[in-house]
């Protein structure tokens, strides 16, 4: 998994052999979510709350140029 930000115990990552859309998997503190890069809107989560999901999505935008960095790193292109 190529790991993007770890921070308060989450971990966001872009996990191998994944499919499209691309996306961002967040794992952490009892909770489990994906995030739509293009939209970023959560696609699925369970665990955390609205507000942690907020917060992680702050999170993500702030560091969203690394985020597609990795997805191009481990995926290419396609998107």
């Amino acid at each position: 998994m190529g790991e993007v930000v770890y921070f308060h115990g989450v971990s966001i990552r872009v996990n191998l052999r994944d499919h499209l859309p691309p996306h961002l998997h967040v794992v952490g503190n009892g909770g489990e979510a994906r995030f739509n890069l293009k939209t970023m809107e959560w696609m699925e989560s369970k665990g955390f709350t609205r507000s942690d999901l907020v917060a992680i999505r702050e999170v993500i935008e702030r560091r969203i140029e690394e985020c597609w960095d990795e997805w191009r790193r481990i995926y290419g292109e396609k998107n």
